[in-house]
């Protein structure tokens, strides 16, 4: 490769990775209750902050940052997803027990009819929070129990999450639909045919 293409190649490189960031969107709220908005990742010790991706794409978003060997095969056997409601106590008890255990996980807030219908598919009552730790289900928040399930679910006892990992974005249980384009104004009727009597005139005016 000649030393153009090679810095064709950079360029383009760059030109990509400053369009995916600029696609991300991160709100986070901090100690002073003040809420910011930026499309830089905010500072390391901000641990509830919210992702939005405005790439189009519907995958949650994969952490950059790769886990040790065991704690990748524990989130791939056994995935953890907290649901969670707004101003709920016993959900800030189980966020923060994951996140002092370093459990990555996912989660889902419960707002809405659809989001308690999906609450309910996934094993859930009306009740958060609600945790799944692979195919184990708990609902509400006991701190002995949610330890005794993530041990059988062969998480490490102590923090390995390396510097720098993020969990997935807050999302919806139920998140709304992509709203669809609005269709295109119909055109205007064409007027229907004028009917004569009789042959066609001639060019001349004629009739024959």
């Amino acid at each position: 490769m000649t030393t153009r293409a090679v810095v064709v190649v950079g360029m383009a490189m760059m030109v990509a990775s400053s369009m995916t960031l600029a696609q991300q969107m991160y709100k986070w709220k901090d100690d002073q209750g003040v809420v910011h908005y930026s499309d830089s990742p905010p500072p390391p010790h901000e641990k509830r902050v919210e992702v939005k991706d405005f790439s189009g794409a519907t995958a949650p978003m994969t952490p950059a940052v790769p886990l040790p060997y065991a704690l990748a095969q524990a989130v791939k056997n056994n995935p953890v997803t907290l649901y969670t409601s707004s101003d709920c106590v016993p959900c800030d008890q189980a966020r923060n027990a994951l996140r002092d255990r370093g459990v990555p996980f996912s989660e889902k807030t419960v707002g809405n009819d659809a989001d308690r219908a999906r609450l309910a598919d996934a094993g859930g009552s009306n009740s958060v929070p609600f945790i799944t730790v692979g195919s184990t289900k708990l609902s509400g928040y006991a701190a002995d129990e949610l330890q005794r399930a993530l041990t059988a679910a062969t998480y490490p006892l102590t923090k390995r999450l390396p510097p720098g990992y993020q969990n997935p974005p807050i999302r919806s249980a139920a998140p709304a639909a992509v709203p669809v384009a609005a269709a295109k104004k119909a055109a205007p009727a064409e007027a229907p045919p004028v009917l004569l009597e009789g042959p066609p005139p001639s060019p001349t005016g004629i009739r024959f």
